[in-house]
């Protein structure tokens, strides 16, 4: 009885997994990526419900709940070891898509590797109901494992742990703070799983596994879905709605003793750039000060968004009366990296304190606008004198 009390929560708890996994299949639309990405990411999550529900139909059928004969037993476990295979496939899929700055050529060649792992897998896992190479059941009717289990454990960790390391070492290549969150999020889908198989080990009959193959897919979905809402597209920044939130945080907390800077930033000529070099230089060169501006916002443990168009904020614990030439300065550094394919750039910032509690977002940002008002005046006054 006590036995059949532990396999009726094991598969309740997996009915509650298939639950949450069925609603992250529904929100997983094209607003939150892109119709490949997406096409993965559900399929990974289908691979992982029929997973769940292979493994519970084995759980009650072990309780001795439902009748569960010794071919059913074979087939189940199949079942489940082939949705593992298909759901890790699914998962590597949809971090080449995701990270998409592959070349066409590397991308089938890595699709190709993680098809042909997944592709062995499986014959071994459908094999191994006729000739017992991964598991077996034994004369009690009980499922075991053979040997030959730990090709799929090496096959299936080839996989996670290659499509891992190689997103996680993207990340050092882009500049774009949403990203380098992303690119790193894979390692999780090493880590935790393996961590619960080793705890299941430890204590058999608990539900480990599937909770620990959850948690990453439910993670994942989370950065993609707050990656969209709260960053900018183009840059990589937060996006005027996060910045809104965290300046709102900021207000609440500001005295006297507890000030903070709003800095508006804001492109020289950005216009001109787009009509005469056309708007990929155009994209270019905003993505150029965003990432200046997010190296200062690091280093000074800041908050930088992009506000709209051409416009930045960038919110810190002190005043910068320089911060002007300290972006100026960093934009020309990355601009000399590229300088064949961009324009000159140069910018302009006003700023204003935040000091009481009792001011708006909005008039933050119009008192900041204000100041970067007159250092545009500066500017136009001074290209001005040097063109006559």
């Amino acid at each position: 009885m006590e036995d059949t009390a532990i396999y009726i929560s094991y598969a309740i708890t997996e009915a509650f997994c298939i639950c949450f996994a069925l609603g992250i299949i529904v929100k997983s639309n094209k607003n939150v990526g892109t119709d490949l990405q997406m096409k993965n990411f559900r399929g990974m999550s289908m691979f992982f419900i029929m997973y769940l529900i292979s493994d519970s139909w084995w759980a009650l059928g072990q309780g001795g709940i439902i009748p569960f004969s010794r071919t059913l037993n074979k087939i189940t476990s199949a079942a489940g070891l082939v949705s593992v295979s298909l759901l890790t496939l699914a998962w590597c899929i949809f971090v080449i898509y995701r990270i998409g700055n592959i070349k066409v050529r590397k991308m089938n060649v890595l699709k190709g590797i993680h098809y042909s792992v997944a592709a062995v897998d499986c014959i071994l896992i459908i094999g191994s109901i006729f000739n017992d190479f991964y598991f077996y059941i034994d004369k009690n009717d009980i499922y075991q494992l053979s040997p030959g289990y730990n090709v799929h454990l090496i096959l299936v960790f080839f996989q996670l742990f290659g499509s891992g390391v190689f997103s996680f070492a993207q990340s050092f290549k882009n500049t774009q703070v949403k990203m380098k969150k992303e690119y790193r999020l894979p390692l999780l889908f090493i880590i935790l799983p393996a961590a619960a198989a080793v705890l299941e080990g430890m204590l058999p009959l608990s539900p480990i596994v599937p909770l620990g193959t959850f948690l990453p897919i439910h993670l994942a979905f989370l950065e993609i879905q707050n990656s969209e809402i709260y960053s900018d597209a183009l840059t990589g920044l937060n996006n005027r709605r996060s910045m809104e939130l965290f300046l709102q945080d900021m207000i609440h907390n500001s005295s006297e003793d507890n000030f903070f800077c709003v800095y508006m930033i804001d492109v020289n000529d950005f216009k001109l750039v787009n009509d005469k070099f056309g708007h990929l230089a155009g994209d270019r060169a905003l993505q150029l000060v965003a990432e200046a501006i997010h190296k200062i916002s690091d280093a000074n443990r800041g908050f930088c968004a992009r506000y709209g168009g051409d416009e930045f904020v960038l919110i810190m614990s002190k005043p910068d009366e320089d911060l002007q030439n300290t972006v100026q300065d960093e934009v020309n550094i990355l601009r000399n990296a590229c300088a064949d394919l961009l324009p000159q750039i140069s910018i302009s910032a006003g700023f204003t304190i935040c000091n009481s509690s009792s001011v708006t977002a909005a008039q933050l940002i119009a008192q900041a606008d204000e100041k970067l008002y007159v250092q545009k005046e500066i500017y136009h006054g001074r290209k001005k004198a040097a063109e006559n």
